[in-house]
């Protein structure tokens, strides 16, 4: 008859997310009342709270979900969808700043290099030892 209800925190979830899902009575009377959680038609967890907590919410996660309150009644199902941990704009700032210095200086010396015609002076070889030396002149 409609007087239970699943009611879920979000939708679509976002993968990494948590997600609570909340089981409700219409009954203005009724307080925290034990709730049977099921996710494609398996029981799940039982909860005294009417309150169930996924943490972390994983692809595995997606499906159709119910309550039953025993006594009361049995929610219509609903299906949760998960979707894929979404790209930061943030993320992609970090990495260029912590990779920009590498990438520059690769840059600089191999723009520096070519310059020089891609041969390794005499001078940039003076602190290696006599055997390394020989080895990049000749």
């Amino acid at each position: 008859d409609g007087s239970v209800i699943l009611e879920s925190s979000v939708h679509p979830v976002t993968e990494g997310d948590p997600l609570t899902l909340h089981c409700l009575y219409r009954d203005p009377k009724s307080s925290d009342l034990t709730a049977d959680f099921y996710k494609d038609g398996l029981l799940l967890q039982t909860q005294t709270t009417g309150e169930m907590i996924i943490p972390t919410v994983s692809k595995s996660d997606e499906g159709l979900y119910h309550c039953t309150i025993p006594e009361k009644g049995e929610s219509p199902q609903s299906w949760i969808s998960v979707r894929g941990s979404q790209f930061s704009v943030l993320s992609l700032l970090s990495f260029l700043m912590a990779a920009s210095p590498y990438l520059l200086s690769t840059i600089i010396l191999v723009v520096k290099n070519y310059r020089a015609g891609g041969k390794i002076s005499l001078s940039s070889c003076g602190s290696l030892p006599v055997s390394l030396r020989h080895r990049f002149l000749y």
